[in-house]
């Protein structure tokens, strides 16, 4: 099922960044122009009255030389606005009124009364201020309230005769920014605004952008995730990550990966199983329908009366009782690979000296060597160190491999039996002279049911156990076992066992 946009997580992700960053950039420009603002109308205000105190000087300089106010202030006030406007990018209206309120600059260009436009209550600071400059009070403040007060100042400066503070005084200026008229920002602060605006939405921008690749460096590795999980509910077991993400993500796609082998490792181990299982079913069924099926066809050949002798009946009870001791032990062999299965398989340690061991072996076995006209060989030294190890599983061991080994030596041939101690263990061989282990068949010779040579276990009897339960017990006692062939001819199994306790160590 596919996931709609707004609730992906690389778009809820990306946008959520955004909408920070915008909150940010939006609080950062507000910030800096409502500084701008406020700093600028301090400056705005400190230069206002020196603009008024420095014209209002120079009128009452050049009024007491002429005796115009008029004149005196078309000669100095043009020049000082123009100035003004240039240096500091900012328009001042300039009215100049005489003792009795009339205006007597500018006497052109503007309406009769220019600051009718303005609230009652400036329009009176004004009318209080004009009153006090007329007693030589000079005064400055603000057109109206509110949080850009600071930019619409205005002053009113009384211009004195000759411009000194001890005379009389001739007449009064006023000076307004013309954005305080017109209730507009000052060109320097609009186009600072501009620029913040400008700057705030380029940076917007790049915060989006970066928000969205920055939730794609996140959000990519989890697609791959996604598609990699996929793509194993499909049953393919081999997919994998790949992902070149760094920190958690990346430690998430290795672990992922490692379950994903774990996983196609369970997987196939359960195949092998299968395999076995159906394996196992197909031998057991053999195994056992061979002597069942014996017995049953003997035991019918009783009751029919077909032998007629002594003889006869001895020989068919000496067949019944060879396939019953068969079913016995696979029954056997059965119930100890089950306790391997379960993990039961615990031996019951004593010390054991091999030589003695491997003669009770051979002399339980001495009546099927001779029978194969093959000579066992048991070239164990007596003084060798002995073992730590459960008698009756080790008895096993020699037993089966013997009886290996005696199926495929041909008559007139041998198995020698050796051991010597090679560092800290004891190495133990059974070699026969046969004709060797297919090279394919090596590494599988101790799988269960399996046989080297399928076709001749009928006539062996083996039941494709004893190899594998050879190599369960040595397991158990901590050593390590392998097969091989011997250049010469023949085969030759090695296992290994910790001695005890540790003596001389000897070679072959």
């Amino acid at each position: 099922m596919r996931t709609p946009w707004w609730q992906s997580i690389r778009w809820r992700l990306a946008l959520g960044s955004m909408l920070v960053a915008l909150l940010a950039i939006t609080l950062l420009a507000m910030t800096a122009i409502i500084s701008f603002g406020y700093y600028y109308g301090v400056d705005q205000h400190d230069q206002l009255i020196s603009l008024a105190t420095d014209s209002a000087q120079q009128i009452g300089i050049d009024y007491a030389t002429s005796r115009n106010l008029a004149a005196a202030a078309v000669t100095n006030l043009p020049a000082i606005l123009v100035k003004t406007q240039r240096t500091q990018n900012q328009g001042y209206l300039a009215i100049v009124l005489n003792r009795r309120y009339k205006r007597v600059y500018p006497l052109t260009g503007l309406p009769q009364n220019p600051l009718a436009g303005l609230p009652k209550t400036s329009l009176n600071e004004i009318r209080t201020a004009l009153i006090q400059a007329q007693h030589n009070i000079p005064t400055h403040g603000d057109l109206g309230g509110g949080p850009f007060a600071a930019l619409r100042p205005f002053a009113v400066q009384p211009i004195q005769m000759g411009g000194q503070s001890s005379l009389p005084v001739v007449g009064v200026l006023i000076i307004v920014p013309r954005s305080a008229l017109t209730n507009t920002l000052p060109p320097f602060l609009t186009t600072t605004a501009q620029f913040v605006l400008i700057s705030s939405l380029f940076m917007a921008v790049l915060a989006a952008l970066a928000a969205i690749l920055f939730s794609r460096t996140i959000t990519r590795p989890l697609a791959k995730l996604t598609n990699t999980a996929r793509v194993l509910a499909t049953r393919d077991y081999s997919a994998r990550v790949q992902t070149k993400a760094q920190g958690e993500l990346g430690e998430l796609a290795t672990t992922f990966n490692e379950m994903a082998a774990r996983l196609e490792d369970d997987i196939n181990e359960l195949h092998r199983q299968e395999l076995w299982r159906r394996e196992l079913i197909m031998n057991i069924t053999h195994d056992l329908a061979t002597p069942l099926t014996a017995i049953a066809g003997l035991g019918e050949s009783l009751m029919d009366g077909v032998n007629q002798s002594y003889e006869d009946y001895e020989a068919t009870g000496r067949i019944i009782v060879r396939e019953t001791l068969r079913l016995r032990r696979l029954v056997k062999d059965l119930h100890l690979m089950a306790k391997v299965e379960a993990g039961a398989l615990q031996p019951q340690r004593t010390e054991v000296r091999l030589a003695a061991l491997v003669d009770e072996v051979l002399a339980v076995l001495a009546t099927q060597f001779e029978r194969a006209n093959v000579e066992p060989r048991n070239l164990i030294p007596y003084d060798l160190p002995t073992v730590r190890a459960d008698t009756n599983m080790l008895a096993r061991v020699f037993t089966n491999l013997c009886d290996n080994a005696l199926r495929y030596t041909p008559a007139g041939g041998t198995v020698i039996i050796e051991a010597a101690q090679r560092a800290n263990i004891l190495a133990i061989s059974i070699a026969d002279t046969g004709k060797g282990i297919p090279a394919a068949a090596l590494p599988r010779i101790f799988d269960r049911f399996y046989r080297a040579d399928a076709s001749r276990q009928n006539s062996t009897g083996g039941s494709g156990l004893g190899l594998a339960i050879v190599r369960a017990i040595i397991e158990a006692h901590n050593g390590t076992i392998h097969a091989e062939n011997v250049p010469q001819g023949g085969a030759r199994i090695i296992f290994t066992l910790p001695p005890y306790p540790d003596r001389q160590r000897t070679a072959f």
